[in-house]
């Protein structure tokens, strides 16, 4: 029996394993889907492991930018932003995409938020911010600004990175850091650099209110979790490696079950 998972570390915050157990089971699929938390020692090792034994997995922080290295070939999106999340199997050859983007779309399409004419800031630079930053950018007509630490960096091209404090005016706040998943409570921006009434968006589903979304909320503006963003991920990692179409609903309600 092959098998598929997810690497990162750490990764014991993700429902993945469970979720897709369940969906294994409901649709009759031979398979097991496992969280491995994975040292960066390892890395290379497994992607060799993979080649035999896997059909493909799925990547979290620290290793999207890394593994699109360590890949045979690569999508457009992994290409344009330099990170992936999926990895499928064919033929002991394995093929980088990125199902983060078509995640993230469908969040901004669920929850009904317009982007075109919009001021955004992404908040971080790693491979979800650089994945998010591509997804505004090639779908909607927007000025886009990327607040780090590391200001001066070209996110993806055409963007360059700017410092928090440079955060002077938006509509549209999104945080692309790990800050604030469980079980931390920070926040990427001081809480008076989240001005009323404005959307902020959390790619984080675990807490599904982070203090950064509480702190919206508070300041009367509309708070998004990365709930749809981790279904849409999940709904094409299973088109990808099992042939599986799974309907939005039906992910949605095992989502809600398992992280209970």
């Amino acid at each position: 029996m092959k098998f598929s998972g997810l690497i990162g570390t750490p990764v014991g915050q993700s429902a993945g394993q469970d979720i897709y157990s369940k969906i294994f089971k409901i649709h009759g699929i031979n398979s097991m889907y496992l969280a491995i938390n994975l040292h960066r020692e390892n890395l290379e090792g497994f992607f060799e492991f993979a080649r035999e034994e896997m059909l493909g997995f799925n990547i979290t922080a620290p290793y999207k930018e890394i593994s699109a290295r360590l890949v045979d070939a690569v999508d457009h999106v992994v290409s344009a932003t330099g990170s992936t999340n999926l990895v499928k199997n064919i033929d002991g050859k394995l093929i980088g995409y990125n199902s983060d983007y078509d995640g993230y779309l469908l969040l901004l399409k669920n929850n009904r938020i317009e982007l075109d004419g919009k001021k955004v800031v992404i908040m971080g630079t790693g491979g979800a911010a650089r994945t998010v930053a591509y997804a505004v950018k090639t779908n909607y007509n927007a000025d886009i600004s990327i607040a780090s630490r590391t200001a001066g960096s070209e996110v993806i091209p055409g963007i360059v990175s700017t410092g928090y404090d440079n955060i002077k005016e938006y509509d549209i706040l999104i945080n692309c850091t790990p800050l604030g998943m469980y079980p931390d409570k920070r926040m990427a921006v001081n809480e008076e650099k989240i001005f009323n009434g404005i959307t902020g968006i959390d790619i984080i589903y675990n807490p599904q209110e982070t203090p950064f979304l509480k702190t919206v909320k508070l300041k009367g503006g509309k708070a998004v979790n990365g709930t749809d963003m981790f279904i849409g991920q999940g709904m094409e990692t299973l088109k990808k490696l099992y042939d599986v179409s799974v309907p939005y609903g039906e992910f949605r309600t095992i989502f809600y079950e398992k992280i209970k």
